[in-house]
This record gives structure tokens, sequence and C-alpha cells, in this order.
């Protein structure tokens, strides 16, 4: 017979061992699932995709600046991850493993949270199909498409997701880890897009190109037209709530099969908002079969983007899929449509950004990129397509080749040989601005902190015309400390075929001491020009260094 004493030590041997292992979970969380082993790391440090340690100079034998170090602070601040990655799979395979690995990467763990592969291929995956990239089964979502959704697949697996942001792209692209997380950081800002698009440049020039900006009477439309056109598959950081309510558009405007599974065509174009584009520093994958390739797939898209130009102008003029000839604004209550802009707001801006490799930091200037002659005015936003055309006629060949050849990306992306260039003469009021997207003193204290430059002769002289400013908020400036210094370095950049010394200029920004309790902050770093000068900007490299 069992006592009463038995029944007791055996629930204390059930249910200490359960209460402890309660309490280490309240106080510590759950156990951390081990990643397994990525074959495919040796292969992204080969193509330089593995972060590593960048060298704070381009001057050789300089032992003063052999403590220095590149100032690269949000890759150092530890964050909740709380971003869903999304991929499409169907014809790279290998691809997809490629690019799981370096978004299960430990070097993004404070950023991905999740990666969700939506499988539009017949042929079904599982978790031991990708078990090799080193992505743990708790962090791997893997979804078998019944049928080839397409695109509308991308934005239905982020209205999915367990994270407040998620985070697209092709199949065919690699994006560095510094520029998700730079991507991750920018959503944060006060009064941020809704979504940023990373754009290589021959395409971030085809939707400048295409902006279209339609002021009409407040009692002839419900909202003037402020739009231009983006790809989302070079990479683009939203909102969940922005793929949920895109969608909830989509079905809103009862749009036929083919058209929702064309989705990328109408996210941009039905948002009404001047998408914000940032120059990438994108690496090509290529292989497989591409959905949009040929004179087939530019007829096709542009199809279904004159099809979103419809929808929008009815939108912005009835609130509808489609209006009567007799219907007005005036007549009809305002409706509630979801994820397009009709609020009449529009904030222009002359800025231009490039995200940086290497560092986790944007580019951001209003140096002029294009000459006089480019109009975003139209009739109807269904000409935005013959507007670039009549833009690109206007610019010119030799202005589009040095957008495309001579990008702001050129002076962020860690390669001594590659140079931005400005189109024309810099002019008084031009500014070059580094964002590090988070405090410098946020992950360690800096005695003292330089923004540095690598350009030619001229651009040299440009810099001692200009003002050296930081600041915590792009609100208030504060002056640097001194101007720039410059010396020579052994680097050449090619510029129309022709070689192009290039001299190193240091400016400091910032001092501090803890000694005397001057603590080194900031957030932005700019140098802007006070005069104009006969030159082009012609910049090889800018970044921030500190000690």
């Amino acid at each position: 017979m069992i006592t009463r004493e038995q029944i007791f030590r055996v629930a204390q041997t059930v249910a200490v061992p359960l209460l402890l292992a309660f309490v280490v979970r309240q106080l510590f969380g759950d156990p951390r699932e081990e990643a397994p082993r990525s074959f495919y790391q040796p292969l992204l440090a080969d193509i330089d995709f593995v972060p590593r340690k960048l060298a704070s100079t381009y001057r050789t034998d300089v032992q003063e600046l052999s403590q220095y170090e590149r100032v690269s602070v949000l890759q150092n601040v530890s964050r909740t991850p709380d971003t869903t990655a999304v991929v499409l799979n169907w014809s790279r395979f290998p691809n997809v493993l490629l690019i799981t690995s370096l978004l299960c990467a430990p070097w993004l763990d404070d950023t991905i949270a999740q990666v969700f592969i939506w499988n539009n291929h017949p042929k079904k995956l599982s978790y031991e199909d990708m078990k090799n990239t080193g992505c743990p089964r708790s962090k791997l979502r893997i979804h078998n498409a019944p049928a080839n959704l397409l695109f509308q697949a991308r934005y239905l697996a982020c209205a999915q997701a367990d994270t407040p942001y998620c985070f697209i792209q092709d199949d065919d692209y690699l994006v560095r880890s510094e520029i998700i997380q730079s991507l991750r950081a920018r959503m944060s800002d006060d009064g941020a897009a809704r979504a940023v698009h990373l754009l290589p440049p021959h395409e971030h020039l085809s939707t400048a190109l295409r902006e279209v900006h339609i002021k009409t009477p407040d009692d002839a439309r419900i909202s003037d037209i402020h739009v231009s056109f983006a790809w989302l598959g070079h990479g683009t950081m939203l909102r969940r709530t922005e793929a949920q309510q895109f969608l909830s558009l989509m079905r809103y405007l009862k749009v036929a099969e083919d058209e929702m599974k064309m989705a990328d065509n109408y996210f941009t174009m039905l948002s009404n908002r001047v998408p914000e584009v940032w120059f990438d520093q994108g690496f090509e994958l290529g292989g497989g079969q591409p959905f949009t390739a040929g004179s087939e797939g530019d007829e096709r898209n542009r199809k279904y983007i004159l099809r979103a130009a419809q929808y929008l102008d009815a939108l912005t003029h009835c609130g509808r899929a489609s209006c009567n000839a007799l219907d007005t604004y005036a007549e009809q209550a305002r409706p509630s449509v979801p994820y397009v802009n009709l609020d009449r707001s529009h904030a222009p801006t002359e800025r231009t950004r490039a995200v940086c490799r290497g560092s986790a930091c944007v580019l951001e200037t209003n140096i002029r990129l294009l000459p006089d002659g480019v109009s975003h005015t139209a009739a109807k936003v269904g000409e935005i397509l013959d507007l670039e055309r009549r833009n690109a006629a206007a610019v010119g060949e030799s202005s589009k080749d040095n957008y495309i050849q001579h990008p702001p990306s050129h002076a962020v992306d860690s390669k001594a040989d590659t140079v931005f260039r400005s189109f024309s003469h810099a002019t008084m009021g031009d500014m070059m601005s580094l964002d590090v997207l988070t405090d410098i003193g946020d992950a360690r204290e800096w005695n003292t902190i330089e923004l540095v430059w690598l350009v030619d002769s001229a651009t040299e002289d440009i810099l001692k015309a200009c003002t050296f400013e930081w600041s915590s908020d792009s609100v208030t400036w504060n002056p640097a400390s001194h101007g720039p210094i410059c010396y020579d370095t052994s680097r050449d950049a090619v510029v129309d075929d022709e070689k192009v010394p290039l001299r190193e200029c240091s400016a400091q920004m910032l001092l501090g001491s803890s000694a005397l309790h001057l603590r080194a902050t900031g957030r932005y770093f700019r140098a802007r020009l006070n005069e104009d000068r006969q030159a082009r900007w012609v910049v090889a490299e800018v970044w921030l260094r500190g000690l």
C-alpha cells in the first residue's frame, strides 16, 4: 500500500525540478537553440560579406594613426531583433541558401528575428533542405505555396510576420549585413518613411526621372498626386502594417488575379508618396530563370505600372477604383481608403542618400546630380513613363553616364579607386553629411572624432572653403574643432580614363575627455560649402575615424 509520505516524495521529486526550470526561464529566458554550422560562411568571407575591421587611413606608415579605428557605432549597440526577412524561392535555390546563410549569421542576430522562405516552386522545401545555412530551426519559417503567387507572396509573408518590420529582397541579390542594420535603424527615426528602397544607380535614375507632381483645385479632387515608381527586390525595409494595408487596398480595388501577382508594380504607385530610395552597395548573384527580362518583361512592367496609374488617378479623384464622369469631391464625403495617402501633404526634399559599405551609416547630400531641364509635372499620372523618356532626353547621355558611373554610393563603398563626382561645379550651400544612425557615444567613449576624406586636389580646395559641423538631431549644428588638414597618399582613382592622385584630408570634429567629464556625442557630421567654386566635387571616400 502506497503511503501518503511516498506520494509526497514522488510529487516533490517531480515538482522541484519543474519549479526550478520555471524560475530559471523567468529570470534568464528560454535556453538559446544552438545554431548549426553554416557551410556558406567561407564563401561569404571570400566575397567580403563577413564583417571585418577596415583601415582608418589610406596613408602608409603613419604611427600616430595606428590606434585610430573607423567609427561604426550601430554594429556595436545591443538591440532586440524585430525584423522578418522575406525571401521568395522559384528558380534560384542555391542563391536562396547563400542569402539565408547571411541573414541567419550571428552578426545579424540583433536585427533579424526570423527568415521567412516563401517557396513558389512546386517542389516542396523542408528544414532539412536548409540546415546547412546555419539557420536554427526556430529562426527559419518555410511556406510551401500551393501555386506560384509571384510577387504578391512577399506582401502576404510580411503581413503574417510576428515582427513589426520586414526586410524584402529578390533571390538574385546579396545585401550586406551592415546595410540591413542601417535600413532598420532609419525606420526608427521620427517622421521616417514607411518603406526605404535600395536601388542601383541606373534604377535610382529611373525613379528620379519618373517623379510626378500634379496639383489640382481642392474641389476637383480628394488629393493632389505626388508619386514615383521604385522596385523592391534590391532590398527594401518596410513596416508590417504597410504590407497589410497595401493588401487591403488591393482587395478594396478588387484587382484581378494577374494584377495581384504583379504587386511590386503597384506598391509605390498606389501609396501616392514619393518613395525614399537609397543608392545601394548591391552584389548581383544572377543564375536561374529571370522573370523580368527582355522586351517582353519591359512591356509587361509598363502595362501594370500604367494600370496602377489609372487606379491612383481614380483614388485621388473619387476614392474608388473608377469614377463616373460627374463625380466631384465636393459632392461626396471623404472616403476611408487604406494605404493610399489622400491628405494632400507633401514634403519635398532635395537630399540624396547612399548607404555605406563596411560601416553602418548613410551619406546624405544636396549636391546636384542632374542638370536643369528635369520636369516633374504632367497633365495626368498616366504620363509617368512618357515623362521619364522626356527627362532622359533632356538631361543627355553624358549626365546619365555620370549619374550611373560616379554615384554618391562610390564615396562610401570602401574602395579608393571609385569616386562620386558631381554633375557640375561646386556651389555655395553644397553639403555632404554622414549619419551614423545613432549617437557615437552609445557603444563606447571617444577621445576624438575626425571626418576624413579621400579626394582629388581640386576637391581639397573645396573642402578648405567649407564649414565643418556636427549635430545630434540634424537641426542644431555645432562648429567642428578644426578645419581640414591634408596629406599625400599613394592611391589613385580613374576618372574619364585618367589617373587622378588622391589626398587624404581630415577635420577634427569632436574632443572628449573622461578626466574633464567631456563626453563626445553626435550623430551627424557634415561639410558645408561657403562659396562657389569652379571645380566639380570628386570624392573617393568619406568616413569617420576615432580614438
